[in-house]
């Protein structure tokens, strides 16, 4: 009997050995994720463009002119801060377009797919929601538009792809990565062009990268870009502009 208690109370500890472990593994991995550089600190201060409401769930920027009942709402990029990605946000607000940037559990959008309900149900004055994400980002992105097709007409990815099969879905895709990007490679998403809505628009900025979507330095796998951030960041808001004025066409 007191070696059936001995055995147990050792497999108890092996148990909670691992659970520590784990925890602190866990704890270590989601601690070290890429910071929002100066360009985009400056972006999240409010101007006579669109004003800035940041909160503990996201990051909005209003249009102070122009507003459209359209908006848009983004996730971002696994283990990279939200606030990395206010300059292309920013953007988008100062052309009419509401835009919510939102902030995921330990900065990693699979422990947040469904955010976007929130988002919506926040923003009754939007008409039209177009939702997107910077790599990991948009694959949960597109996750959630492929559940609640009857809230979203839009959906872009940024250096991402489907991981759901949206081959069938209502939705209009766009889809931009640079033709250097070292992480999400023209052969991940030559594989998976069959998971993408049948009505997606492909472009590939000439000279881009992954991490030049955001403002948070240069990212580990990746490769040097031949344009500049800020070069890339225009060409893709400008074509996320198109997209999504052919959202009623």
């Amino acid at each position: 009997m007191k070696y059936i208690n001995s055995k147990k109370r050792l497999i108890l500890l092996i148990l909670l050995l691992v659970v520590v472990v784990a925890v602190a593994g866990f704890s270590y991995y989601v601690s070290d994720y890429y910071h929002a550089d100066s360009n985009a600190t400056e972006a999240l201060s409010s101007n006579n463009g669109y004003s800035v409401i940041n909160n503990s769930d996201s990051i909005t920027f209003i249009p102070t002119n122009n507003k459209t009942t359209t908006g848009i709402i983004f996730y971002p990029g696994a283990k990279v801060q939200p606030e990395a990605y206010s300059v292309i946000a920013s953007k988008l607000a100062q052309n009419g377009y509401t835009t919510i940037i939102v902030k995921m559990p330990f900065n990693l959008a699979i422990f947040g797919v469904d955010k976007a309900n929130d988002v919506i149900n926040q923003h009754q004055d939007i008409k039209t929601w177009v939702i997107g994400g910077h790599s990991l980002g948009g694959v949960f992105a597109s996750d959630f538009a492929v559940k609640h097709q009857d809230k979203i007409k839009g959906v872009i990815y940024l250096a991402a792809y489907p991981n759901t099969n949206a081959s069938n879905a209502t939705f209009k895709a766009l889809s931009i990565r640079g033709s250097l990007d070292g992480l999400a490679t023209q052969d991940q998403i030559t594989k998976n062009l069959d998971k993408f809505p049948k009505n997606t628009t492909i472009i590939t900025i000439d000279g881009g990268n992954h991490y030049n979507f955001g403002d948070y330095g240069v990212q580990s796998g990746d490769n040097n870009s031949t344009i500049t951030r800020q070069e890339q960041q225009n060409q893709t808001v400008t074509a996320i502009i198109n997209f999504i004025k052919t959202l009623d066409q």
